[in-house]
């Protein structure tokens, strides 16, 4: 069953939302001038844009079923499912950080021809339009990101936030090469701006790989959750009769914890209860946010 979902949640869905069409409508101006231009520039922006722009695109559509209440059918949440959609993008992004590098070296080497100072001009007016709508986003982001609790939120500003300073560096170098005449600067210019997009995106794709290959392989969980566990464990050692059972993995980014101890059978169900917060109260102090079970048993 579908649940109502709040004014807060429903902001950050439009922010996400206005922030995707300006940007699907901008991949498809930018496609204009890598073009027209022959600007490398232009197209390594174009292939990060798409590839970033799928990214927004399944944030979207997770938070959306989350708000919703569609999740549930997944127990531990949709992070595996996340980081698998972002190592297929960030594959992508390789091969096209690849090609690009490609193009780049054929421009300095003089294989390509450098774009016309015509179509740099429109690129420049494309990607000054770009910056903009990117300030835009980024204000409606940080408006609807008050309060907290979201993280996909929190990462769609802070991409946000790089695409800022991505397009702002990438205007200046497309600017100088429309108002330049000389052939080797509007070389120059273009094989910097396309080099420093083609980085860009090789970091981005780098850093998904790095956070999604470990959950995917179910990778341990760190030994500073487990010690912490066990100081829980020892610190309230006379709140249970005995220790059946300690689990824990990884989903994403968040950790799950299954304890199972036996208590006293002449204990009631409010005392049991009682003393089950007291120790995930004990332990979330020590690791924050996680998703804690204990499982009590009679002894």
């Amino acid at each position: 069953m579908t649940q109502p979902i709040t004014d807060q949640q429903q902001a950050r869905e439009r922010a996400i939302q206005f922030a995707l069409a300006m940007d699907i409508l901008l991949m498809a101006a930018y496609a204009i001038p890598a073009i027209i231009a022959g600007s490398v520039t232009m197209l390594a922006e174009l292939v990060r844009g798409l590839l970033m722009t799928a990214i927004e695109v399944f944030a979207l559509v997770v938070m959306r079923r989350i708000h919703r209440g569609r999740m549930t059918v997944l127990e531990f949440g949709s992070h595996k499912l996340e980081q698998l959609v972002n190592l297929l993008i960030a594959g992508g992004m390789l091969a096209g950080a690849a090609w690009i590098l490609l193009d780049v070296v054929k421009l300095v080497s003089g294989v390509d021809d450098p774009g016309s100072p015509a179509g740099f001009a429109f690129a420049a007016i494309a990607s000054g339009v770009n910056f903009y709508i990117n300030v835009l986003a980024l204000d409606g982001m940080r408006r609807a990101a008050r309060g907290g609790g979201s993280l996909i939120m929190a990462g769609q500003l802070k991409a946000r936030l790089v695409k800022v300073v991505s397009s702002a560096f990438v205007q200046l170098t497309l600017t100088i090469a429309a108002l330049s005449t000389d052939a080797t600067i509007i070389v120059g210019c273009d094989a910097v701006g396309a080099l420093f997009v083609c980085g860009f995106i090789i970091h981005s794709a780098v850093g998904m790989l790095r956070a999604g290959l470990p959950d995917l392989i179910d990778q341990s969980v760190a030994e500073e959750f487990q010690a912490a566990i066990n100081r829980m464990l020892a610190k309230h050692f006379d709140l249970y009769d005995r220790l059946d059972q300690v689990r824990t993995r990884r989903s994403g980014e968040t950790v799950y914890a299954e304890v199972a101890l036996a208590f006293e059978p002449t204990l009631t169900m409010g005392e049991v209860n009682a003393r089950i917060e007291a120790m995930k109260a004990s332990l979330r102090e020590e690791i924050g946010e996680a998703d804690i079970s204990i499982l009590a048993a009679a002894s």
